[in-house]
């Protein structure tokens, strides 16, 4: 198991992203073996929105003659009223005006419920996820009595996939399951259990302080992990029972239960992520931890083509 002691960490810089390899894979084959099991694809989790009639005419003016027809979805609001077309009228015309243009091709429909991805409570979830699932059917049916039935119906997430594989999802669009977060840690099935991934993504940090009773700095905050989530729930280098918080933009704070020994000055943590998408954010490259060697991942994404490009 992953241990911030590891003397392959010993030269890293803190604070640095570190990815427990073993445990990435297992996550990753696991919810593939969820998906075939289930009989449906997965798709990276999509936010480059563009669905409206200008953008149908924006995307067919940009196509040269010679081009292959471009595959367009509708996007669908399902809960989260942040992007998507709001009713099924406006998604049957929406789709109607990809149909008329000869260089694009309705593909299907889709909708993602970010809102019902962190709902704790396993009944509430659920309502949330079929909520979004029943209004996803609906328009199927609409379009498939216009004669444009979707070959793709995608959306869905990491906390309600479980729900979702049952249809009418032809694909998930699952991603933090590959590293996990304080904030999906939170939710429960119907046997109170979390999900079925585990944490392999820790910010490592060094202890800079051990002055205070009960209490150490490390050189991990808001600069190193995301605010927007709850606080971390695995430090692996500290005593059970420990808890983070937030001390700055450079320091956290670890409490330290009462007659447990406090890691040392100079000590290794690893810190669980909050949020892991704005933690991975935060950072320039992953140190993968595998078999005994650490790797070094560049996060391209987070870099501009020109930046990259040097």
């Amino acid at each position: 198991m992953l241990q911030p002691d590891h003397v392959a960490f010993a030269d890293l810089s803190t604070p640095c992203l570190v990815v427990d390899g073993p445990a990435l894979q297992r996550n990753i084959d696991k919810m593939a073996g969820l998906a075939r099991f289930a009989g449906v694809k997965l798709r990276p989790h999509a936010k480059t929105h563009m669905d409206h009639p200008h953008q149908v005419e924006a995307l067919a003016s940009a196509l040269q003659p010679g081009d292959p027809q471009f595959g367009v979805l509708v996007d669908v609001d399902v809960g989260q009223a942040r992007t998507g077309v709001v009713d099924i009228a406006d998604g049957l015309r929406l789709a109607q005006l990809i149909a008329q243009q000869p260089k694009l091709k309705f593909m299907g429909i889709q909708g993602f419920a970010g809102n019902a991805q962190h709902i704790p409570d396993f009944v509430e979830r659920r309502e949330a996820a079929q909520k979004a699932a029943n209004k996803l059917s609906v328009l199927r049916e609409v379009l498939s009595l216009e004669g444009l039935s979707p070959a793709i119906i995608t959306g869905s997430g990491t906390g309600t996939q479980n729900f979702d594989a049952q249809g009418p999802y032809t694909e998930l669009q699952v991603g933090s399951y590959v590293f996990m977060d304080a904030d999906y840690d939170r939710i429960r099935d119907e046997r109170d259990e979390p999900p079925p991934f585990e944490p392999s993504l820790f910010v490592l940090a060094t202890v800079v302080s051990v002055n205070r009773a009960e209490e150490v700095t490390v050189d991990a905050g808001t600069k190193a992990l995301a605010t927007n989530g709850p606080a971390p729930v695995v430090l692996l280098g500290a005593p059970a029972a420990s808890r983070y918080r937030f001390g700055g933009d450079e320091h956290g704070i670890l409490s330290i239960p009462s007659r447990q020994p406090p890691p040392r000055l100079g000590a290794r943590v690893l810190i669980g992520a909050t949020h892991c998408d704005p933690t991975v954010n935060l950072h320039g490259c992953y140190y993968e931890f595998g078999d005994e060697a650490v790797r070094k991942w560049p996060i391209l994404g987070r870099y501009g083509a020109y930046e990259v490009a040097l």
